[in-house]
């Protein structure tokens, strides 16, 4: 797989983003990541979900800071597919992590309630926190 393929495969077209629109993807990905840390004693589902929501709106500013976006139709996993070809270990690593976390939201949020234990919430949330520094490191240079 290359960023030609899923070009080629209209997973993801190019796209040239201001810094405003970097600036308001990594703004969301903080405001998430700061509300995931909140309610994470309250509901383990909704801080699991919100967090993910984090990591993909800072893989978001990545690609338009390379000068991509997602498509629309399964937009979330072509996100991952880039950046897994973008980011060099450990990030790689941890984008097949967030990967597998795209499946479980997505049955929090559409079938089932109380899938998500504690120790996989506060996981998330410590890998987040890291990945998102990183990343807006990259594209706020």
């Amino acid at each position: 797989m290359s960023v030609d393929r899923l070009l080629e495969e209209g997973k993801v077209h190019r796209f040239e983003a201001t810094r405003d629109e970097i600036k308001k993807s990594l703004g969301i990905a903080k405001r998430d990541l700061s509300l995931g840390e909140k309610i994470f004693e309250e509901d383990l589902d909704w801080c699991f979900s919100i967090t993910y929501n984090a990591i993909l709106q800072a893989c978001r500013a990545y690609m338009l800071s390379s000068g991509y976006r997602a498509a629309s139709s399964q937009g979330h996993k072509a996100v991952f597919q880039f950046m897994e070809l973008m980011l060099e270990e450990p990030y790689k690593e941890m984008i097949t992590y967030f990967d597998r976390a795209r499946k479980k939201r997505h049955r929090t949020m559409y079938d089932e309630v109380g899938l998500v234990s504690k120790g996989e919430a506060k996981e998330l949330l410590q890998m987040a926190k890291g990945f998102i520094a990183e990343i807006e490191k990259r594209v706020m240079q």
